[in-house]
Parts: C-alpha cells; sequence; structure tokens
C-alpha cells in the first residue's frame, strides 16, 4: 500500500485533504503532522511514497525544510499553497526531489497530475 504524509499547519486543511486523497486514492496509508519537526521524527523511522507539504507553514517555509526532508527520504515532493508566485513556480526548478506547486484547494484534474508523478 503506496504511503503518502502531509506537512501543513492547519487541522482543517488535513481533514479536507484526507477526505478527497480517499475518494481519489482510497488504498493509500496517510499521516498528518503540523510541524515539519513532527514529520522529520516520522521519516527518521518510515517510508514515503509522497511527501505533501504546505509552502508556507508556521516554523519554516517549505523551501526550509527541503533540505532536511532529502536527508531522510528521496520521496517526491509536492508543495500545496494558497497563492503561488511566479518566483515559487521559478524555484521547483532547482529542486529535482520538487515534482510540483499547486494551489489549495486540489481539484480532480490536480489529483490525478499528482498520482500519476508517482504511478499513483
Amino acid at each position: 500500500m503506496p504511503k503518502l504524509i502531509l506537512i501543513d499547519d492547519d487541522r482543517i486543511q488535513h481533514l479536507l485533504f484526507k477526505k478527497q486523497l480517499m475518494m481519489y486514492a482510497p488504498s493509500w496509508e496517510f499521516n498528518a503532522f503540523l510541524a515539519p519537526t513532527e514529520a522529520m521524527t516520522w521519516l527518521q523511522n518510515n517510508e514515503v511514497d509522497l511527501i505533501i507539504s504546505d509552502l508556507n507553514l508556521e516554523e519554516e517555509t517549505g523551501w526550509e525544510i527541503l533540505s532536511k526532508i532529502a536527508k531522510l527520504s528521496q520521496a517526491p515532493i509536492v508543495f500545496l499553497t494558497g497563492h503561488a508566485t511566479s518566483e515559487d513556480r521559478l524555484k521547483t526548478a532547482d529542486f529535482p526531489q520538487v515534482k510540483g506547486l499547486f494551489e489549495k484547494p486540489l481539484s480532480e484534474e490536480k489529483w490525478e497530475e499528482i498520482l500519476s508523478m508517482i504511478g499513483g
């Protein structure tokens, strides 16, 4: 069973994301973390097939946690944001592990795009 983690400091986003995941990829195992530090601790002992993170977190930005994630996992990373800037879109090209940057909420088409990136 494929595993996915979500890093987002908004509990409501966890609930919305889980409902959508159940619609588009019901066989996936899902774990959600409010803080990047919690996710890093979990990644030390667990493997994952996909990491989805909010780009603008309270503790650190998604860009700031990339190097920490890369030390623990080679899983593809997808960033979510309420508003994607052109600077953020261009920056994704500098990080091969980052497979996309999508605006919330995710449409069915965006879900399909994300899941196709990792063979879901």
